[in-house]
């Protein structure tokens, strides 16, 4: 069960023959901002068919399979954000460049999902912050 003072949590789901999924592993988990950023969460890895007792993040015990369907997962990758009290903050279908994967991950281990609503304007504020500190932004 999550509880306050946890690490916000990233359920991500995955497919044994999914190309994106090897790309996200590939390209974006190996970007040192993604990675910096994977460290302020808690993370947990499932294939579709997992069949594995888990306990959901609102505390339910039941096989991960049941609650895949629940979560109506279709698509891998899939990247589901929860926040320390197990509630789902945001939901990424499909493998984003790093640029992008570092934001989801920002956004909701900022916290800045509760006074900003718009993940796409998140992401265009962040950006803006980046170019005007001098970075690059690479959005593909």
């Amino acid at each position: 069960r999550r509880k306050r003072g946890d690490k916000p949590l990233a359920v991500l789901f995955e497919s044994s023959s999914c190309a994106a999924c090897d790309e996200m592993h590939r390209d974006g988990f190996s970007k040192t901002e993604v990675r910096q950023l994977i460290d302020r969460l808690d993370m947990a890895r499932f294939t579709l068919t997992d069949r594995n007792p888990i306990v959901a993040p609102d505390g339910r015990k039941l096989a991960a399979d049941e609650w895949i369907r629940e979560q109506q997962i279709t698509y891998t990758p899939t990247i589901q954000f929860f926040d320390e009290r197990g509630a789902k903050v945001l939901r990424v279908e499909a493998y984003v460049g790093p640029f992008h994967l570092a934001s989801a991950i920002d956004y909701v281990t900022s916290g800045a999902y509760r006074t900003e609503p718009s993940f796409q304007r998140f992401i265009q504020v962040r950006a803006d912050r980046i170019r005007a500190q001098g970075g690059r932004v690479e959005l593909h």
